[in-house]
C-alpha cells in the first residue's frame, strides 16, 4: 500500500513531524564520549555451567575488542527458571555486565549475541549519568 502525501510537492521524509524533536545522532569515532551501559545476557540452560561461563569471557573479550571495558566483574546469577519458555527452554544462565564504551561501539557485540544459538535473550541499556556515577563508573559528560 502506497501512502498518499497531502503535500504533492514534498516527499514524506521532508514533511515536518509534529510533537517530535529531531534526534541528535551520537558521534562515532575517536571523539565520541564514553557511555555507561548495562548488559544482561541469558544463556541456554541446556549448556554445562562451564560452557555458560565461557560466554562471560567471550562477551568480555568482544567488549574489549571494540574499545570498551567491563566495569568490575560480571554479576553471575547462575541458573534460573525463566518466567516463560523461550525456544522451548525453561531455564537459563543469567549474567549482568556493567560496561563503559563509546556510543555505538557495542553494535557489533549486540549483533553477535543476536545471531548466537546459545544466547536466549540479551538486553543492552544505556545507564543515566546519575546511575553510572552511583555505580562508580567514570563517564565524561557530553
Amino acid at each position: 500500500m502506497v501512502m498518499a502525501c497531502r503535500y504533492p510537492s514534498q516527499s514524506l521524509s521532508t514533511l515536518p513531524l509534529r510533537g517530535l524533536r529531531p534526534v541528535k545522532p551520537e558521534p562515532k569515532g575517536v571523539d565520541a564520549p564514553m557511555r555507561a551501559y548495562e548488559l544482561m545476557v541469558i544463556v541456554s540452560g541446556t549448556l554445562e555451567e562451564s560452557a555458560a561461563h565461557s560466554w562471560i569471557n567471550q562477551v568480555t573479550k568482544a567488549v574489549q575488542g571494540v574499545g570498551g571495558s567491563v566495569h568490575g566483574s560480571p554479576d553471575w546469577w547462575g541458573k534460573r527458571r525463566l518466567a516463560y519458555p523461550i525456544n522451548k527452554q525453561l531455564e537459563g544462565y543469567y549474567a549482568v555486565f556493567n560496561i563503559v564504551a563509546q556510543g555505538g561501539a557495542l553494535d557489533e557485540v549486540e549483533r553477535t549475541l543476536k545471531l548466537s544459538d546459545d544466547v536466549l535473550r540479551h538486553k543492552l541499556l544505556r545507564l543515566p549519568d546519575q546511575e553510572a556515577a552511583r555505580r562508580g563508573m567514570v563517564v565524561k559528560s557530553a
